[in-house]
């Protein structure tokens, strides 16, 4: 089940450079109905994001993954090397929850008994920051001043969700 909720939108939020703004805190719902579903999608300053609940702890990210767009919020949480990831369901992409890296399993072609080992892309989507209070879950837009992939999806006409402003 995923709940959809429109939060505090102004006219004049649109983003194209996260960094370049300061962004406050948005409430995106109630603790206890995202424990239930595990995850939710909202608006916060006209950026799309997908909070997650998995094993006790909050993430959040941009809704779109990175490589093509794809639908996050569709796609499945699984461990891989340790780390909780969401994969995409378009291209199985795997996206760590914690940090936004983009895992891949590689081997050396050099060494006919390599066993994979599980790589990093580096950050691909862009994570949000999650708090709770009194019940509240709030969701503060990423302050990072380097350019995630997921930038390209999160803004201008990839946008699922419009703001009824335009």
């Amino acid at each position: 089940m995923t709940i959809k909720l429109l939060a505090s939108m102004e006219p004049d939020d649109s983003i194209q450079n996260p960094e370049e703004k300061e962004y406050s805190s948005v409430c995106v719902g109630r603790e206890a109905d995202i424990k239930k579903s595990e995850r939710m999608t909202a608006v916060v300053h006209d950026r799309e994001v997908v909070i997650f609940y998995h094993k006790g702890q909050y993430h959040a990210m941009d809704i779109r993954c990175y490589h093509s767009g794809g639908p996050l919020h569709l796609g499945e949480i699984e461990d891989f090397d340790g780390r909780p990831c969401i994969v995409c369901p378009w291209h199985k992409y795997k996206i760590t929850l914690t940090t936004g890296e983009g895992l891949y399993q590689a081997i050396n072609p050099k060494d006919p008994s390599a066993k994979p080992k599980w790589c990093s892309k580096g950050i691909k989507q862009r994570i949000h920051t999650v708090t709770v209070e009194n019940g509240n879950i709030y969701v503060t837009l990423s302050k990072e001043p380097f350019k995630c992939d997921s930038d390209y999806y999160a803004t201008g006409q990839y946008k699922v969700i419009r703001s009824s402003s335009r």
